[in-house]
């Protein structure tokens, strides 16, 4: 059973038509606009590429669960390779935008590997009612995606008539080729390694009289939008991020000491402005979040047990299957980059239930 995304927080595209152009909304990295042309990057076959997947989700004994994106990276890199792309990684959306320490460490890695486009391939529904839509797009130098850069952008029923798209505009623009050592086999890119400290199953004690930094989510920026249907869907995504950063200090609420909701995410600006523990977000499948915290994991486990509560107050387990879409949330100390997932396992599935169940657990650890 596939679950077709709506417009809300997590949606990965929306087009916006207007009278003389188009413009994208796209979430890699952080929301930003792409405003659509017919002309595809010239270095798009001289230079490294990185494909970005978003399918629909699936429910799987009752629970959220990824499609098999790799079946479709793999379709994809097919034609890449005659055409002259070469994707040195395939990464799936909700891997990068799993939560801010992950989406820069993404980000430094692609510099690092010299990464100068972004494609991006995203599916919607099931066969036979599935939709493609292909978005190239160039890399930025300090973020994914500069806010209102020029894009490509095909859509079709079938993949492979994107694709044909694809491989004619880059004859139709005459695109020097230059990409000939291309892999014959998409690499994946996952349970990507990101903190540099140390682990501790528990919960800092100088919580107590420091006060913690809490990342909110991020909106579109709005600078420069003249166009009043695009600044009307701008608005209404913001809106709903302000209504999420509301629940978000309400959960908060429950929280016994002091703490701040902040836009910054990345550790070193959080320490000169004060604050020397952050609480972040990890969003993907409970095996992944595992893997990226560092807890040990087995080829034989089918679940996970997550300590949350019941209506009652009372400690409670509940159990959910390695494959499901979980949020963990963990303390960040900004200095020395120790991470503190707390005492207990107690990811669930979605932000609100995670933070919930974090927020219980450190209340009872600290009773």
């Amino acid at each position: 059973m596939v679950i077709k995304r709506g417009i809300i927080l997590f949606i990965s595209f929306f087009l916006i038509k207007q009278a003389h152009a188009q413009a994208e909304l796209v979430n890699v990295g952080g929301a930003a606009i792409i405003n659509i042309t017919k002309q595809l990057p010239e270095d798009l076959t001289s230079e490294r590429s990185v494909v970005i997947l978003d399918i629909p989700t699936q429910l799987k004994d009752g629970f959220e669960a990824r499609g098999d994106w790799k079946k479709l990276a793999a379709n994809a890199h097919k034609t890449f390779r005659k055409i002259g792309v070469d994707p040195i990684a395939y990464v799936y959306l909700d891997d990068l935008n799993a939560g801010p320490e992950v989406n820069n460490a993404y980000l430094s890695l692609f510099q690092k590997r010299k990464v100068k486009n972004l494609i991006i391939i995203n599916q919607v529904g099931e066969f036979p009612e599935e939709a493609y839509t292909v978005v190239i797009t160039g890399f930025g130098a300090e973020n994914y995606i500069k806010n209102g850069q020029t894009g490509w952008k095909e859509s079709d029923q079938e993949l492979n008539q994107v694709m044909v798209r694809l491989g004619r505009q880059v004859l139709r623009q005459k695109i020097e080729r230059s990409n000939l050592l291309i892999p014959e086999q998409p690499e994946y890119l996952q349970h990507l390694v990101i903190f540099e400290g140390t682990r501790l199953e528990n919960y800092p004690s100088r919580l107590k009289s420091l006060k913690l930094a809490v990342v909110a989510f991020q909106k579109v920026p709005s600078d420069n939008v003249e166009d009043p249907d695009l600044a009307s869907k701008i608005a209404e995504y913001n809106q709903q991020i302000e209504e999420k950063n509301n629940q978000l200090d309400a959960i908060m609420a429950a929280y016994p000491f002091k703490y701040d909701i902040v836009t910054e995410t990345d550790e070193d600006a959080l320490y000169k402005a004060g604050y020397q523990y952050a609480l972040m977000p990890l969003s993907r499948t409970g095996l992944s979040v595992k893997k990226v915290l560092n807890y040990p994991t087995t080829a034989t486990e089918t679940h996970y047990m997550t300590s949350t509560f019941d209506v009652q107050n009372r400690p409670a387990l509940k159990r959910i299957p390695i494959s499901a879409n979980v949020t963990k949330y963990y303390i960040k100390q900004t200095i020395v980059k120790d991470i503190h997932p707390g005492k207990v396992w107690d990811a669930d599935v979605s932000w609100e239930l995670g933070l919930q169940n974090f927020i219980y657990n450190l209340n009872q650890a600290f009773r």
